[in-house]
């Protein structure tokens, strides 16, 4: 089995996906970040770790915010585009797999941990989970969005509800943008399992609703989501 992060090549398709998570009408812009970042504490002067940082959209949020920042991702090319982009003495870029042990991120060392959509291509979180423990400090936060696993059945269509397995999936035709990636499907035990088998607490879980804001401005997206969820947030604290 290949490692987390060779399953879907994110060098090869940055620009698609940077450019589909950039879409004012993507779920990112319309439902995940409005909640995400309303569930942020105060960051000035705090140390955040952005991982699986993606298009960089958190990063540069909590630089304005003045936070001290450490990004990581595992496509070298989504690293080096944000090295372009953002000029800051308070930003530090790693391209690593998060899948794996990161000893270059020292212990007790961040005061919130931003995980967004970024926990459905990991197979272990146990591991993971571990990891963000040791390098979180005491009452510090990890804030986590994934795919919620009702909308994952519904929209892969696997055999059963409880299938815990690698899929492949199209992201396509919206915009003109096409490409395909690759995530994990698990049930909603799976989620909660290595979660509450680590040594973190549960501050919150939310299934959150659409804005009422979007039943003017994207009316057909807000009755999906009104009808049944699309994201689920975790938050949890050291």
């Amino acid at each position: 089995m290949s490692n987390d992060a060779d399953l879907t090549n994110y060098d090869s398709i940055a620009e698609l996906f940077i450019n589909h998570a950039r879409q004012p009408d993507s779920w990112n812009n319309l439902y995940e970040r409005p909640y995400m970042l309303g569930k942020l504490p105060q960051l000035r002067g705090k140390n955040v770790l952005d991982l699986g940082c993606a298009t960089g959209f958190y990063t540069e949020h909590t630089l304005k915010e003045r936070a001290n920042v450490t990004a990581v991702d595992a496509s070298q090319k989504l690293i080096d585009r944000l090295a372009s982009e953002m000029k800051s003495p308070k930003l530090k870029l790693f391209c690593a797999d998060i899948s794996k042990p990161m000893p270059f991120l020292e212990s007790d060392s961040f005061d919130c941990i931003i995980c967004s959509l970024v926990l459905d291509y990991i197979k272990d979180w146990d591991a993971l989970l571990n990891e963000l423990y040791r390098v979180v400090n005491k009452g510090g936060q990890l804030i986590i969005s994934i795919v919620h696993p009702f909308a994952s059945y519904l929209h892969i269509k696997p055999d059963s509800y409880y299938d815990f397995k690698l899929v492949e999936d199209d992201w396509g035709g919206h915009h003109g943008i096409a490409f395909k990636t690759h995530y994990y499907i698990r049930p909603m035990n799976e989620v909660f399992r290595p979660i509450i088998k680590s040594e973190f607490d549960i501050v919150s879980i939310e299934e959150m609703l659409p804005d009422e804001g979007l039943k003017e401005t994207h009316p057909e997206p807000y009755q999906r989501l009104i009808e049944r969820p699309g994201f689920l947030f975790i938050m949890l604290e050291r």
